[in-house]
């Protein structure tokens, strides 16, 4: 069958295909294209019907794409349709190209370059290396200044002289030691004791001392045996206790600290003396100790030993026997006295060394004394 313009009925699959295919030489707007593909099957439905129409009724359709234009009103004070710009219609839109939209694609991680390894940038041969900074030195010491000698006056050096005085004696004192009490070691010592402490409980009245002890003594005097023993017994129990204690304190330090106490015990008992003493104080007496090293005896120490033993210098008063005793000394012949001599050389050995063993010090060696 012939259609109007000479297009056959057999044509109209070629025609739809060349349609569809070929964008380019046909409509290029969707709508222009919908329209057409419309209308020709619509053509082809009436060739088959027999109906011979020339023309092909076109469906009214209606665009979306376009806006009617409308008068600008008067009070809004808008321009005219002139000033406007032109609508825009299908081909228009044809004519411009669709734009492409940018799709986001995801971020590939990019391969890690291999690090180079990095070199050193040469120093230019033009400019020279900075030399490094040479150490500093270290400030010398400034010397201090010297203190003015200050000159003392009489009473200054008093003052001086009673403030090293106390100083010294502070340390002789903590130097000397101090051994435990004694308790009352015989037996009217501790009957007195007992004596003061049971007149202070049962006097209301405080009791002089000179008004005590006359009634002590007159009772102590009155004792029977019985009593004397007791009290003496008592007595003698605190010389055992005292005794203990005093051999606990002195083994509670070494050989050496009660070395240094009696040489302190000894400066305290000089300066007693220079201040005025009589006597030596029995405070500052020195300690008693088995382990403190003999000194060494002479050759005259050990032939006055020998002389005082024989008994010929029975009655005799000690200052005067030790007269006769030097005077026969010096007359003795020397082959006598080598024995003398003999002994005071092994006894000096020996003291030398118990002092390096005990005290842990030296002797220069000397010889032993003669006369």
């Amino acid at each position: 069958m012939i259609l109007e313009g000479g297009c056959s009925i057999a044509r109209l699959p070629q025609l739809s295909a060349q349609c569809f295919g070929n964008r380019r030489t046909l409509l290029t707007s969707n709508l222009d294209r919908v329209r057409a593909l419309y209308n020709l099957l619509a053509s082809a439905n009436d060739a088959q019907s027999g109906l011979n129409s020339r023309t092909s009724t076109s469906i009214p359709y209606r665009t979306y794409a376009t806006r009617p234009v409308s008068r600008p009103k008067a009070h809004t004070g808008r321009t005219t349709s002139s000033t406007r710009k032109a609508p825009t219609t299908s081909a228009t839109k044809a004519a411009k190209k669709p734009a492409i939209k940018k799709t986001t694609a995801k971020s590939v991680p990019k391969a890690k370059s291999k690090a180079k390894p990095t070199t050193k940038a040469k120093p230019k041969a033009g400019k020279k290396a900075k030399a490094k900074p040479k150490p500093r030195k270290k400030a010398q010491a400034k010397p201090k200044p010297k203190r003015k000698r200050v000159v003392l006056t009489e009473k200054g050096k008093a003052r001086k002289a009673a403030k090293d005085k106390i100083r010294t004696l502070k340390q002789l004192t903590v130097t000397a030691l101090s051994p435990p009490g004694n308790t009352p070691n015989t037996a009217w010592k501790v009957y007195s004791t007992e004596f003061l402490h049971l007149k202070k409980d049962t006097t209301a009245s405080k009791a002089s001392f000179t008004t005590m002890m006359p009634e002590a003594a007159a009772n102590f005097k009155a004792f029977e045996p019985e009593q004397l023993e007791h009290y003496n017994h008592l007595a003698n129990q605190n010389v055992a206790k005292d005794e203990k204690a005093y051999r606990q304190f002195i083994e509670s330090h070494t050989p050496l600290e009660i070395y240094n106490a009696n040489i302190a015990r000894a400066s305290l008992q000089r300066l007693g003396l220079k201040e005025g003493a009589k006597q030596k104080s029995s405070k500052w007496k020195p300690l008693r100790d088995e382990r403190q090293v003999k000194r060494p005896a002479t050759s005259y120490n050990l032939f006055y030993v020998d002389r005082m033993k024989s008994g010929d210098m029975k009655g005799i008063k000690v200052e005067i026997a030790s007269g006769m005793i030097a005077r026969e000394w010096k007359a003795l012949p020397a082959e006598e006295k080598k024995p003398y001599d003999a002994a005071a050389a092994a006894d000096m050995e020996r003291y030398v060394q118990e002092r390096k063993t005990v005290l842990g010090k030296d002797v220069k060696h000397r010889k032993a004394k003669t006369d």
